[in-house]
Protein backbone atom coordinates (compact mmCIF):
# COMPACT_ATOMS: atom_id res chain seq x y z
CA UNK A 1 0.00 0.00 0.00
CA UNK A 2 2.88 2.36 0.75
CA UNK A 3 4.17 1.85 -2.78
CA UNK A 4 0.77 2.29 -4.45
CA UNK A 5 -0.37 5.49 -2.71
CA UNK A 6 0.88 9.09 -3.04
CA UNK A 7 3.62 10.00 -0.54
CA UNK A 8 1.46 12.71 1.04
CA UNK A 9 -1.34 10.26 1.79
CA UNK A 10 1.11 7.67 3.11
CA UNK A 11 2.57 10.26 5.47
CA UNK A 12 -0.90 11.23 6.70
CA UNK A 13 -1.88 7.60 7.25
CA UNK A 14 1.37 6.94 9.12
CA UNK A 15 0.67 9.89 11.42
CA UNK A 16 -2.74 8.48 12.27
CA UNK A 17 -1.17 5.07 12.78
CA UNK A 18 1.33 6.55 15.22
CA UNK A 19 -1.49 8.16 17.20
CA UNK A 20 -3.41 4.89 17.28
CA UNK A 21 -0.33 3.19 18.69
CA UNK A 22 0.19 5.84 21.37
CA UNK A 23 -3.42 6.55 22.34
CA UNK A 24 -4.97 3.10 21.99
CA UNK A 25 -2.65 0.15 21.43
CA UNK A 26 0.04 0.94 23.98
CA UNK A 27 -2.41 1.29 26.91
CA UNK A 28 -4.24 -1.81 25.70
CA UNK A 29 -1.15 -3.99 25.36
CA UNK A 30 0.36 -2.89 28.67
CA UNK A 31 -2.70 -3.87 30.72
CA UNK A 32 -1.64 -5.86 33.79
CA UNK A 33 -4.74 -8.06 34.05
CA UNK A 34 -7.58 -9.42 31.94
CA UNK A 35 -10.00 -7.11 33.72
CA UNK A 36 -7.87 -4.07 32.94
CA UNK A 37 -7.49 -5.22 29.34
CA UNK A 38 -11.26 -5.56 29.00
CA UNK A 39 -11.96 -2.19 30.60
CA UNK A 40 -9.30 -0.48 28.49
CA UNK A 41 -10.68 -2.01 25.31
CA UNK A 42 -14.17 -0.75 26.10
CA UNK A 43 -12.93 2.68 27.18
CA UNK A 44 -10.79 3.28 24.08
CA UNK A 45 -13.09 1.68 21.52
CA UNK A 46 -14.70 4.98 20.48
CA UNK A 47 -11.32 6.67 20.09
CA UNK A 48 -10.03 3.82 17.92
CA UNK A 49 -13.24 3.89 15.86
CA UNK A 50 -12.77 7.60 15.12
CA UNK A 51 -9.16 7.07 14.05
CA UNK A 52 -10.15 4.09 11.93
CA UNK A 53 -12.95 5.96 10.17
CA UNK A 54 -10.59 8.85 9.42
CA UNK A 55 -8.14 6.52 7.66
CA UNK A 56 -10.93 4.96 5.59
CA UNK A 57 -12.21 8.40 4.58
CA UNK A 58 -8.72 9.52 3.57
CA UNK A 59 -8.30 6.39 1.46
CA UNK A 60 -11.71 6.75 -0.18
CA UNK A 61 -11.08 10.41 -1.00
CA UNK A 62 -7.79 9.57 -2.66
CA UNK A 63 -9.20 6.61 -4.58
CA UNK A 64 -12.19 8.67 -5.71
CA UNK A 65 -14.74 6.14 -4.54
CA UNK A 66 -13.26 3.24 -6.52
CA UNK A 67 -14.21 0.19 -4.41
CA UNK A 68 -12.33 -2.24 -6.64
CA UNK A 69 -9.00 -0.44 -6.23
CA UNK A 70 -9.63 0.07 -2.53
CA UNK A 71 -10.28 -3.66 -2.15
CA UNK A 72 -7.19 -4.60 -4.15
CA UNK A 73 -4.96 -2.50 -1.91
CA UNK A 74 -6.67 -3.67 1.24
CA UNK A 75 -6.53 -7.36 0.36
CA UNK A 76 -2.84 -6.93 -0.39
CA UNK A 77 -2.23 -5.72 3.15
CA UNK A 78 -4.30 -8.65 4.44
CA UNK A 79 -1.92 -11.07 2.71
CA UNK A 80 1.11 -9.31 4.15
CA UNK A 81 -0.41 -9.52 7.63
CA UNK A 82 -1.23 -13.19 7.14
CA UNK A 83 2.37 -13.93 6.13
CA UNK A 84 3.79 -12.07 9.12
CA UNK A 85 1.53 -13.81 11.62
CA UNK A 86 1.99 -17.25 10.09
CA UNK A 87 5.76 -16.99 9.94
CA UNK A 88 6.62 -15.04 13.09
CA UNK A 89 3.61 -15.57 15.35
CA UNK A 90 4.30 -19.10 16.69
CA UNK A 91 7.51 -17.94 18.33
CA UNK A 92 5.81 -15.18 20.29
CA UNK A 93 2.13 -16.05 20.79
CA UNK A 94 2.01 -19.81 20.20
CA UNK A 95 -0.08 -21.88 17.83
CA UNK A 96 -3.43 -21.01 19.43
CA UNK A 97 -2.77 -17.28 19.21
CA UNK A 98 -1.67 -17.60 15.60
CA UNK A 99 -4.66 -19.74 14.62
CA UNK A 100 -7.13 -17.35 16.25
CA UNK A 101 -5.61 -14.33 14.52
CA UNK A 102 -5.49 -16.07 11.15
CA UNK A 103 -9.05 -17.34 11.49
CA UNK A 104 -10.28 -13.84 12.21
CA UNK A 105 -8.36 -12.35 9.30
CA UNK A 106 -9.58 -15.07 6.93
CA UNK A 107 -13.17 -14.34 7.95
CA UNK A 108 -12.79 -10.59 7.45
CA UNK A 109 -11.16 -11.25 4.08
CA UNK A 110 -14.19 -13.27 2.96
CA UNK A 111 -16.49 -10.45 4.01
CA UNK A 112 -14.37 -7.84 2.21
CA UNK A 113 -14.34 -9.85 -1.01
CA UNK A 114 -18.10 -10.40 -0.90
CA UNK A 115 -18.78 -6.74 -0.11
CA UNK A 116 -16.57 -5.57 -2.97
CA UNK A 117 -18.27 -7.90 -5.42
CA UNK A 118 -21.65 -6.53 -4.46
CA UNK A 119 -20.60 -2.89 -4.44
CA UNK A 120 -19.22 -3.01 -7.97
CA UNK A 121 -22.39 -4.67 -9.29
CA UNK A 122 -25.26 -2.11 -9.45
CA UNK A 123 -27.88 -4.85 -9.61
CA UNK A 124 -26.79 -6.57 -6.41
CA UNK A 125 -26.24 -3.24 -4.66
CA UNK A 126 -29.78 -2.16 -5.46
CA UNK A 127 -31.08 -5.37 -3.91
CA UNK A 128 -29.42 -4.73 -0.56
CA UNK A 129 -31.80 -3.36 2.06
CA UNK A 130 -30.05 -3.87 5.39
CA UNK A 131 -31.74 -2.84 8.61
CA UNK A 132 -30.17 -0.11 10.69
CA UNK A 133 -29.56 -2.60 13.48
CA UNK A 134 -27.73 -5.04 11.21
CA UNK A 135 -25.63 -2.23 9.79
CA UNK A 136 -24.66 -1.00 13.25
CA UNK A 137 -23.82 -4.52 14.38
CA UNK A 138 -21.63 -5.09 11.33
CA UNK A 139 -19.81 -1.77 11.79
CA UNK A 140 -19.26 -2.31 15.52
CA UNK A 141 -17.98 -5.86 15.12
CA UNK A 142 -15.72 -4.93 12.21
CA UNK A 143 -14.10 -2.03 14.06
CA UNK A 144 -13.73 -4.18 17.19
CA UNK A 145 -11.98 -6.81 15.09
CA UNK A 146 -9.51 -4.28 13.73
CA UNK A 147 -8.84 -2.87 17.17
CA UNK A 148 -7.99 -6.30 18.57
CA UNK A 149 -6.14 -7.45 15.46
CA UNK A 150 -4.09 -4.23 15.31
CA UNK A 151 -2.75 -4.97 18.77
CA UNK A 152 -1.56 -8.38 17.58
CA UNK A 153 -0.09 -7.09 14.34
CA UNK A 154 1.72 -4.09 15.83
CA UNK A 155 3.37 -6.23 18.49
CA UNK A 156 4.52 -8.93 16.07
CA UNK A 157 5.81 -6.26 13.67
CA UNK A 158 7.84 -4.63 16.45
CA UNK A 159 9.27 -7.93 17.70
CA UNK A 160 10.12 -9.09 14.19
CA UNK A 161 11.96 -5.84 13.46
CA UNK A 162 13.84 -5.90 16.74
CA UNK A 163 12.07 -2.84 18.13
CA UNK A 164 11.54 -2.35 21.85
CA UNK A 165 7.98 -2.96 23.01
CA UNK A 166 6.30 -2.89 26.40
CA UNK A 167 3.46 -5.14 25.21
CA UNK A 168 2.62 -8.10 27.43
CA UNK A 169 2.44 -11.23 25.28
CA UNK A 170 -0.49 -12.63 27.26
CA UNK A 171 -2.48 -9.57 26.16
CA UNK A 172 -1.52 -10.20 22.54
CA UNK A 173 -2.78 -13.78 22.81
CA UNK A 174 -6.06 -12.59 24.32
CA UNK A 175 -6.52 -9.97 21.59
CA UNK A 176 -5.91 -12.64 18.95
CA UNK A 177 -8.72 -14.68 20.50
CA UNK A 178 -11.03 -11.65 20.64
CA UNK A 179 -10.29 -10.82 17.01
CA UNK A 180 -11.57 -14.25 15.99
CA UNK A 181 -14.82 -13.77 17.89
CA UNK A 182 -15.40 -10.27 16.55
CA UNK A 183 -14.79 -11.51 13.00
CA UNK A 184 -17.43 -14.21 13.49
CA UNK A 185 -19.87 -11.55 14.67
CA UNK A 186 -19.08 -9.41 11.64
CA UNK A 187 -19.70 -12.46 9.45
CA UNK A 188 -23.10 -13.01 11.06
CA UNK A 189 -24.09 -9.36 10.57
CA UNK A 190 -22.85 -9.36 6.96
CA UNK A 191 -25.08 -12.34 6.29
CA UNK A 192 -28.05 -10.57 7.85
CA UNK A 193 -27.35 -7.55 5.62
CA UNK A 194 -27.31 -9.70 2.50
CA UNK A 195 -23.63 -9.10 1.77
CA UNK A 196 -22.93 -12.80 2.25
CA UNK A 197 -25.17 -15.53 0.98
CA UNK A 198 -25.27 -18.58 3.25
CA UNK A 199 -27.98 -21.22 3.81
CA UNK A 200 -30.13 -21.39 6.89
CA UNK A 201 -31.63 -18.88 9.34
CA UNK A 202 -29.70 -17.43 12.28
CA UNK A 203 -29.83 -19.59 15.40
CA UNK A 204 -29.58 -16.70 17.87
CA UNK A 205 -29.80 -12.95 17.92
CA UNK A 206 -26.78 -10.94 16.85
CA UNK A 207 -24.75 -8.89 19.30
CA UNK A 208 -24.37 -5.15 18.78
CA UNK A 209 -22.44 -4.00 21.84
CA UNK A 210 -18.71 -4.38 22.19
CA UNK A 211 -18.65 -7.29 24.61
CA UNK A 212 -15.47 -9.26 25.17
CA UNK A 213 -17.12 -11.79 27.47
CA UNK A 214 -19.94 -13.28 25.37
CA UNK A 215 -20.10 -14.86 21.92
CA UNK A 216 -23.80 -15.05 21.03
CA UNK A 217 -23.25 -16.14 17.43
CA UNK A 218 -25.07 -18.85 15.49
CA UNK A 219 -23.09 -22.10 15.41
CA UNK A 220 -23.55 -22.13 11.66
CA UNK A 221 -21.88 -18.72 11.35
CA UNK A 222 -18.92 -19.80 13.44
CA UNK A 223 -18.48 -22.93 11.33
CA UNK A 224 -18.63 -20.97 8.10
CA UNK A 225 -16.39 -18.22 9.38
CA UNK A 226 -13.77 -20.73 10.49
CA UNK A 227 -13.64 -22.60 7.19
CA UNK A 228 -10.04 -23.24 6.27
CA UNK A 229 -8.79 -23.71 9.83
CA UNK A 230 -7.27 -27.08 8.91
CA UNK A 231 -5.14 -25.35 6.29
CA UNK A 232 -3.79 -22.96 8.89
CA UNK A 233 -3.01 -25.84 11.26
CA UNK A 234 -1.03 -27.49 8.47
CA UNK A 235 0.75 -24.20 7.83
CA UNK A 236 1.85 -23.97 11.46
CA UNK A 237 3.03 -27.59 11.50
CA UNK A 238 5.03 -26.99 8.33
CA UNK A 239 6.65 -23.91 9.86
CA UNK A 240 7.67 -25.91 12.93
CA UNK A 241 9.46 -28.44 10.73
Amino acid sequence: MHQALPPGLVEALDRVGDQIQIDVLDPLLCSVSLQELTETFERLFTKFRDYYVSTVLMMCANLEGDPQRFATLTLGTFRESENLIGQQGPKWIGDDGVLNALQGLATITRIAKAATKRLVDPQTTAGLQPSQEAGEQWATSSVAFWMAFSGVLSTLSALTNGKATTARLENVVTLANWSRHYAARAYHSAKMMGILQAPGPPAVRAVCAVDTASTEIAEEDVALAEAGLADYRRLIRDEER
